[in-house]
């Protein structure tokens, strides 16, 4: 698609039907495996597995202005407190980054954490291999609760005052999880694995680690749509589009779905193993974990 296409012109275009596909306006370098990013007020941070580095990209100029060490392993990210929090799931610790001075505090959550995310004066992150819910004080960073939640505890998503948790291998069920009291509330979704979230108006979307997306109401935790798209889905994000991005890590892809409905509107070539998408700075920024960059899309 060519780039001279306006706003105004795509919005027209729209009205008729007719879909126009994002373009590729950058696709930045940032090291070994690219895992999850997270935004910042003037930066994009990405944390590389394979480079065992967190890189900052600025926006501006789509490159890399610094790498801070944090190991090989590290795959979620997330920002609060004025940090960035990295979860190292091969030594069993969440770092803090200052990312102004790069300094990196470690402290030890266990249990191989996959996914954290700043929700009620903490950062929270899963483990996978002990089924705990760990809460770290994002002004101390020490640990200050472990909820034993059982199973594999992976995705995580903070909505509407609670936690979501996902759970891998062979479960079928999320966890609602209170942060101020800890209680638990397990809600069956019926697809093995269910891994990833994405909150819309119409509900939050559960992707599992297939091919299946679930659309749930948090307040019932009732199933009100399943579809079936792609082979192996992963994080998804609501884009500047008003469309749900869904990247295929197995086939290189991301599909735009409609948040409404599930339903399938267009897909289209994305990175090595196309793995998170996220919104930032009026762009669609999709890792890829194969390979050893990140794609930024406009809409």
């Amino acid at each position: 698609m060519s780039r001279s296409l306006g706003p105004a012109l795509v919005a027209f275009l729209a009205t008729l039907g007719i879909a126009v596909q994002p373009h590729v306006t950058a696709r930045v370098k940032t090291g070994a495996n690219p895992c999850e990013s997270v935004a910042t007020a003037k930066a994009v941070w990405v944390a590389n597995d394979g480079a065992g580095t967190l890189a900052r990209i600025n926006p501006r100029n789509n490159r890399v202005t610094a790498r801070v060490r944090v190991g090989r392993g590290a795959c979620a990210v997330a920002a609060g407190a004025g940090a960035i929090w990295v979860a190292n799931y091969r030594t069993g610790r969440l770092l803090r980054v200052d990312p102004r001075t790069r300094k990196v505090r470690r402290v030890i959550v266990g249990g191989g954490p996959f996914d954290a995310v700043a929700a009620a004066g903490g950062i929270w992150t899963t483990g996978f291999e002990n089924g705990t819910l760990v809460r770290v004080d994002a002004r101390t960073a020490r640990v200050t609760r472990r909820i034993d939640v059982g199973g594999a505890p992976n995705g995580l998503l903070y909505h509407a005052g609670a936690i979501w948790v996902g759970l891998g291998r062979d479960a079928t069920k999320v966890l609602r999880v209170d942060p101020g009291s800890g209680s638990v509330r397990r809600i069956d979704v019926g697809v093995k694995a269910p891994t990833h979230f994405v909150a819309t108006k119409s509900g939050i979307w559960v992707v599992n680690d297939g091919d299946t997306l679930v659309l749930i109401d948090p307040a019932t935790g009732q199933v009100s749509k399943v579809v079936h798209v792609g082979r192996t889905l992963v994080q998804p994000a609501l884009g500047p589009d008003g469309k749900l991005w869904v990247p295929d890590k197995e086939i290189d892809r991301i599909y735009r779905l409609d948040p409404a409905n599930g339903r399938v509107l267009d897909s289209f070539r994305g990175g090595d193993g196309a793995f998170q998408a996220l919104r930032a700075f009026g762009s669609m920024w999709v890792t890829s974990y194969a390979g050893a960059d990140v794609w930024r899309f406009r809409t």
